[in-house]
């Protein structure tokens, strides 16, 4: 597929597991919440998460878990990346990272809400211990030690990516 490749919910449903996981970004277009995200970061998205199922994200949300990608095709703009270069156990590699991650007792899955104040004022302010959505990006380096960002927000995981050929964008998703 490539970047001009737009997926109908359907389609985004039913991407095969042998391509997954998906670094995936959304942008939830009626979220004033989304905006100033997106408002501060100068990006085009506010929320990364990863697809490591067929039609199944692991998202942060309150908690982070693991949930339809139909809760997002309602109101937001997604966009998959994917990397050719992925073996099948570099990709089992990222999936299994995050679903030790999305099987942490609740309490080590909470949003990191300090965090947001650290993105906004001190950078690199976080509870140990616990994450924002666009922290997870960092199962990348399991598989490719170019990865260094350290508490990133969603553009610039977006960016690294970019920036990156061995990335290129799957499909994006806009609802209708």
């Amino acid at each position: 597929m490539s970047e001009e490749t737009f997926l109908s919910a359907k389609q985004l449903e039913d991407i095969p597991q042998d391509m997954l996981p998906m670094p995936v970004f959304s942008d939830n277009l009626r979220s004033f919440f989304s905006w100033g995200i997106k408002s501060h970061t100068h990006g085009c998205y506010n929320h990364f998460m990863w697809m490591i199922h067929p039609g199944m994200v692991a998202s942060q949300n309150f908690l982070y878990q693991s949930e339809s990608v139909s809760e997002y095709t309602k109101t937001c703009r997604i966009k998959l990346w994917y990397c050719k270069e992925w073996t099948e156990e570099q990709r089992h590699t990222v999936i299994k990272f995050i679903e030790e991650q999305l099987n942490r007792p609740w309490y080590k899955r909470i949003y990191d809400v300090p965090a947001i104040l650290g993105q906004l004022f001190w950078r690199y302010f976080q509870t140990p211990g616990l994450s924002i959505c666009s922290d997870y990006g960092h199962a990348i380096s399991l598989v490719d030690p170019e990865y260094c960002l350290n508490y990133p927000d969603p553009e610039e995981v977006n960016k690294w990516l970019v920036n990156h050929k061995n990335y290129e964008v799957y499909g994006r998703y806009v609802p209708d």
